[in-house]
């Protein structure tokens, strides 16, 4: 899909990639570091990043070349973050042939032992190549034999025909960053908008270079979709000015794991390029940069798009069967999603636009979530359902910047339906979905419903009321130790990611659940009564309290009080994401032994956040020879605005010395 120029290179200026690190050149100084000059606790470093992203001529058309290196340096292996020890490099590709090329790979683990230095390569029989979606691969490798002390190093070149957009540079990592440089060059024909975001503002320098060139012009056609050139008709020599950019960050703290925040990559300081406009000698401005309008405009024209909306009579009778019975606009709704989520499955394939097609996917009932959802606002529109199409991009895929409209930031579409003047967003890829219950890769802050009046944000908001509702009951001992089970009943949301990650992997998912306590753990099982309800279980014998002297002192809420958490900023300018309003109800009663009274109990407490955006309910009381406590906290919104990160933790710290308060009983 290479169309716009077919060039042959001439002279060219080089231009380095310039580097204050080299690959391969270590010194045995190197190794002595033994803690973060950052994080004194941080298990790794990244010591030097560089990347160098660049947009030119070759031979066959306009490419982009990706050059990039990473120094690390480990403190403690078994802290280290996966996503250091195995590094995984995109490698995109079309619907047709065009595909990105690896040039160039190498990584090494760097060891001192008895004052040589000794490197291990990863050999290419290590590196593997691992299909992540049709447009999608990743060359995955995991560093070798690394030690307490190790250097790591990895480096590689991507030539791309995809030019639209970069990659997006991080500079910011899971561990500290001692310095990050990125370099972006793109000649003057080209025109790229920055997409900088994050807290830190990078050091940024503009550089003005020139090279030479040997290239055949004149087509009418411009740069395409896929950023490759279109044959013209005549032979042109130039000096070409480039552009470049440079952007260096240094002493980067890693990023705390923040609690409700849904993707952490979205805080991150990056940058990002997007073309906007492209201008050939002698032709007119192609213009890239957009409006959201433009964007649903083009989207309701397209084939696999909008016009999949039209007519689909092959529906028609199947929307006549399921609805026949139903009186209300809200039961033909619901029987019209229940019937997609039941009879379709997702092939996990994300993209707004259709992969088979409303009809094929029908048929063959299968399909990606353009097939789907769009099959789905079809049917409704057939019993009078007005129904929208949303665009949007996924929690994995970051974060829209609303004021810098992108065709390629979007990558999924759902359903937007009013019904009886109440509005409803709709996913039926997931089978465990609700009205107004998404899945929590879709609750990615807004997105665009497209109608006929235009286009307009949505919140991407789930409105559905979710519990969690924890109980244990416990035998206390004199000896300070309990034995009981413990229960927990989840519902809607809960229900769907539980089953969800139990579907994708039951070990892992029981593996997760039960690592979070520091006692033995018997008879774990989950039920599931397929009403949205799902109830994990397990019972515990080595759970230990204090006994001094005559007394015998506890948390009435055991192993599961609140003791922490993990909003460790001083602020953040990113919102608060719980993915649905959420009630937490525990309810724990537990044996006093025989021959003990209770001596003092907590007291109660209420209390809640600014705008009643939280509240929290506490009491424990004797009864008939037990403790009964019971607690309950809701937060009755799945997304809050920043400026309730300090009232939130204020919030979560009260909450936390409540659950500190102590029952203590008295030998009699």
């Amino acid at each position: 899909m290479r169309t716009f120029f077919t060039i042959v290179l001439s002279t060219i200026t080089t231009i380095s990639f310039a580097q204050e690190v080299k690959f391969g050149k270590l010194s045995k100084q190197d190794f002595n570091k033994t803690e973060s000059t950052i994080q004194k606790d941080a298990p790794a470093e990244v010591l030097y990043a560089d990347g160098n992203y660049k947009i030119s001529f070759s031979a066959t058309g306009v490419e982009q070349t990706k050059k990039v290196f990473y120094r690390y340096i480990v403190f403690d292996k078994d802290r280290t973050p996966d996503d250091v020890l195995t590094i995984s490099i995109p490698i995109y590709k079309s619907s047709g042939s065009d595909q990105d090329k690896v040039l160039t790979l190498k990584a090494v683990t760097y060891n001192l032992e008895n004052g040589k230095i000794i490197e291990q390569k990863v050999e290419k029989k290590d590196i593997f190549l691992e299909k992540a979606h049709r447009f999608l691969d990743k060359q995955t490798f995991t560093f070798p034999n690394v030690k307490n002390g190790s250097i790591l190093e990895y480096t590689y070149e991507i030539s791309s025909p995809f030019i639209n957009q970069t990659d997006t540079w991080y500079f910011q990592q899971s561990i500290p960053v001692i310095k990050s440089n990125l370099t972006f060059e793109s000649q003057e024909f080209f025109n790229y908008q920055q997409d900088l975001r994050g807290g830190f503002a990078p050091k940024m320098k503009k550089d003005l270079k020139s090279e030479n060139i040997t290239y055949i012009s004149g087509s009418s056609r411009g740069v395409s979709s896929f950023g490759g050139a279109a044959y013209g008709s005549s032979i042109n020599n130039d000096k070409l000015n480039i552009n470049s950019l440079s952007y260096s960050l240094e002493n980067l703290t890693s990023l705390s794991r923040e609690a409700y925040v849904l993707n952490h990559r979205n805080m991150l300081a990056s940058v990002q390029f997007e073309l906007a406009s492209y201008h050939s000698p002698g032709q007119p401005i192609n213009n890239y940069s957009t409006t959201w309008d433009k964007i649903g405009k083009d989207l309701m024209e397209h084939s696999d798009f909008g016009k999949q909306l039209n007519g689909n009579a092959f529906l028609d009778e199947t929307v006549k069967g399921i609805t026949a019975n139903k009186t209300t606009n809200l039961d033909k709704a619901q029987a019209i999603f229940d019937y997609v989520k039941t009879n379709m499955t997702w092939n996990d394939y994300s993209g707004e636009y259709t992969d088979k097609g409303i009809r094929k996917a029908f048929n063959e009932k299968s399909g990606n979530v353009a097939d789907i959802n769009l099959m789905l606002i079809s049917m409704l529109r057939k019993v009078g359902i007005e129904t929208n199409p949303i665009i949007l991009s996924t929690v994995s895929n970051g974060l829209i910047n609303y004021a810098f409209p992108s065709r390629t930031k979007i990558n999924y579409v759902i359903a937007g339906a009013t019904i009886d003047g109440n509005f409803y967003l709709i996913d039926a890829t997931d089978k465990n979905a609700q009205l107004n219950l998404l899945p929590i890769r879709d609750i990615n802050d807004r997105g665009f419903m497209i109608s006929d009046k235009g286009i307009k944000e949505v919140l991407l908001r789930n409105s559905v009321m979710t519990s969690d509702k924890k109980s244990i009951t416990a035998d206390l001992k004199a000896d300070g130790s309990l034995t009981g089970v413990y229960s927990s009943i989840r519902d809607n949301y809960f229900y769907m990611s539980d089953k969800s990650e139990i579907a994708n992997d039951p070990k892992a998912f029981e593996k997760e659940y039960i690592e979070d306590y520091n006692f033995e753990i018997a008879d774990f099982k989950t039920q599931d009564n397929s009403k949205d309800l799902i109830r994990h279980q397990f019972k515990f014998s080595d759970v230990k309290v204090d006994v001094a002297g005559n007394k015998i002192i506890f948390s009435p809420f055991l192993f599961i009080a609140n003791t922490k958490h993990s909003l460790n900023l001083e602020q953040r300018n990113y919102n608060i994401e719980f993915g649905a309003p959420i009630t937490n109800t525990n309810t724990i009663k537990i044996k006093i032994p025989e021959g003990y009274k209770v001596e003092s109990m907590p007291k109660e407490k209420n209390f809640t956040m600014p705008d009643q955006a939280a509240g929290y309910a506490y009491n424990v009381i004797e009864r008939d020879g037990f403790i009964i406590a019971q607690a309950q906290k809701v937060t009755p919104y799945s997304v809050l605005p920043a400026n309730y990160y300090k009232p939130l933790k204020e919030f979560l710290e009260n909450i936390i010395s409540t659950e500190g308060q102590q029952v203590v009983l008295v030998k009699q």
